[in-house]
Parts: C-alpha cells; structure tokens; sequence
C-alpha cells in the first residue's frame, strides 16, 4: 500500500510517495503559501481538477500532546470529497514505528524521522502535491513547540 524512495539533492532531502489512490483525476495547478500558527492550527484548501470543479481538500491538523495545547508539529492531508471513508489519500501507515519516512507529519521534535524541510512528492492519480516547509519558529530555543511555520504546496500535473 505504500510505495516510498528517498532522493538527495542539493537543496536537501526529497522523498517520493505514491497515494493508494489511482484514476485519471487531473488538477487546476496552483501553489500556495500557508502560514500555521497556533491561533491558525488547523486550516483546510480547496483543490480543483482540472475543469474546475472541487475535487480534494488540502488539510493541515496540528500535532499536540494530550491535554497541551503547544503545537508539535502538522499532519498534512489530502481528503478526495467523492470518497468520504478516507481521512487522507496520501500515505501512512497505522502503526507509525513502522512507517520509514512519515512524509506526510512535519514532526518537529528533535529525533524525528524526517528533517521539516525536506522537499515532499506525492503522486495521487494524475498529478502531483509537493509540500516543502520554508520556515520554522518556535517558541523558545531547543524547545520542539512551534510558533509558526511557513509551507509551500504546489499542486502540478507535471513529474516535479
């Protein structure tokens, strides 16, 4: 169910994944800039095929711990609005000790298994998502809480 390769380039590390998710679907292409915050945590995008019509919705989730409102970290999802029993149809995996890259949660703890800036590549269907985190504030230094990050998203029908 998850096909994933890690690349290296010279502005960082990249990692390829392939969604579950197969078909025809092509997109209107547009790149975003999103600015998380905690004020700001959870924030969804529209995202069109390619005649215009809503077809996914880009989906940022904050990560915290129980009972703590500090953000950790995002998980970033891409939920298909024709199929509802899908939380995202970018990869994962249920047991996260087994899933090798977690390209899809910007982890910003200190171990975490993938560096926040990595550039990542989702195929699903006939297009492609590419998710890269530019900035990073936290709020105090070694701390792993986040007081704002800075992403951006492309959305193309062309092999980045």
């Amino acid at each position: 169910m998850l096909a994933s390769a890690a690349l290296a380039d010279d502005s960082g590390k990249v990692v390829y994944s392939e969604a579950f998710k197969k078909g025809a679907t092509r997109v209107t292409e547009q790149t975003l800039d999103v600015t998380l915050t905690p004020a700001q945590a959870k924030q969804d995008f529209k995202v069109l095929d390619a005649a215009g019509k809503q077809r996914y919705i880009l989906r940022f989730v904050p990560d915290t711990a129980p009972g703590d409102t500090r953000v950790l970290g995002w998980f970033v999802r891409l939920a298909d609005i024709h199929h509802s029993i899908y939380d995202s149809v970018l990869p994962t995996s249920p047991d996260l000790a087994r899933d090798q890259t977690q390209a899809w949660w910007f982890d910003a703890r200190q171990f975490s298994k993938m560096p926040l800036q990595a550039k990542r590549i989702f195929k699903v269907e006939q297009f492609y998502c590419v998710v890269q985190v530019k900035d990073v504030k936290r709020l105090g230094p070694g701390q792993p809480y986040l007081n704002q990050m800075s992403v951006a998203v492309q959305f193309t029908n062309t092999k980045p």
